[in-house]
């Protein structure tokens, strides 16, 4: 069986939404001196509760997000791409 999903940039480039069969996942992320940083702990789920992801889901969310960024070029097909890496952040619930 072939699982779909689909990965976009959203709030001009400062958030990054996973979404397949299963949930949605969505984490900050910011290009800074040139290279792509992705911020977990993200949210999952429609409530933008914070989720730590499992083994399972880190083996499976965060190749293809890599893989999406390391690809991403600018100035058209001839562009710069940057390399990925991933930082863990302190969670703050802005609800409390």
């Amino acid at each position: 069986m072939i699982e779909t999903y689909q990965i976009r940039l959203t709030a001009r480039n400062e958030g990054i939404d996973y979404v397949d069969e299963q949930d949605i996942y969505r984490f900050g992320v910011a290009l800074t001196d040139r290279v792509w940083r992705v911020f977990l702990p993200g949210s999952k789920g429609e409530k933008f509760g914070m989720h730590e992801l499992t083994e399972a889901e880190v083996s499976v969310v965060l190749p293809r997000i890599k893989q999406f960024l390391e690809s991403r070029k600018y100035f058209g097909i001839i562009g710069s791409t940057y390399p990925v890496i991933f930082e863990q952040r302190e969670w703050t619930d802005l609800r409390s």
